[in-house]
């Protein structure tokens, strides 16, 4: 049976990002120093050489998706885009801290939305959509090994929910650039909605390199 490699990458760092703002639907681009540390991993690293990118439609993941592959066409996947933060967009964890709102969200975030937001349900259910939209388009085209360049909170989510070894969604966070490489079959996804989560991205370029210790790394989160 095929197996079909997906590479989710997070986005460069964006101003929001910097300041430690709740940035969903607000398309910010990648700032000069997303793209400065960007450029470092880039040239310290080794991204997964793809057939093809997909990414999620605002501006910080096209750019990163085109400044990483720049000689592959990106397919946008509207789904693919980052929570819906509601009235808690673009602000800071501290202005919101006395917010009878905000904390009932951090109590249950899976079942209560900010206003004008959506449940961490309802944002689940759109991640798996976009996944099985993607991993369809890939079976249809023979495509077998691709980048998915999108938010922190998507490949959390995603990862938590339908990923094996199974984690809460804070074991999944990633900084900018960084990311996991997942593994999927048909039986398993059309099955159970599950995949193998079986790497970090970007790996190394060289034996010795600093990297993450994947192996150590999927051990740990697994126990």
């Amino acid at each position: 049976m095929i197996t079909y490699k997906l590479h989710f990458i997070r986005h460069g760092m964006t101003e929001g990002n910097r300041q430690g703002l709740f940035v969903g639907r607000t398309d910010l681009p990648v700032s000069e120093e997303g793209f400065d540390k960007l450029a470092v991993l880039r040239d310290t690293y080794d991204y997964p050489r793809v057939e093809a990118v997909y990414c999620s439609p605002l501006t910080r993941c096209r750019q990163t998706a085109e400044f990483l592959y720049p000689n592959n066409l990106l397919t946008v996947v509207e789904d693919l885009q980052e929570m819906n933060f509601g009235a808690f967009e673009g602000k800071s964890m501290e202005e919101l801290s006395d917010n009878e709102d905000f904390g009932a969200w951090l109590a249950d975030s899976m079942h209560n939305a900010p206003e004008g937001g959506e449940t961490g349900m309802q944002f689940a259910e759109r991640l798996l959509h976009a996944l099985t939209q993607i991993f369809g388009h890939m079976m249809q085209e023979g495509l077998t090994n691709v980048a998915v360049v999108t938010h922190g909170g998507v490949i959390m989510t995603l990862l938590s929910a339908f990923g094996f070894p199974q984690r809460e969604m804070g074991a999944w966070s990633v900084d900018n650039g960084r990311g996991y490489t997942i593994l999927l079959t048909p039986q398993m996804w059309m099955r159970d909605n599950r995949f193998e989560i079986y790497d970090t991205v970007p790996s190394a370029l060289e034996e010795g390199d600093n990297r993450w210790d994947t192996r150590s790394f999927l051990m740990e989160v697994e126990g």
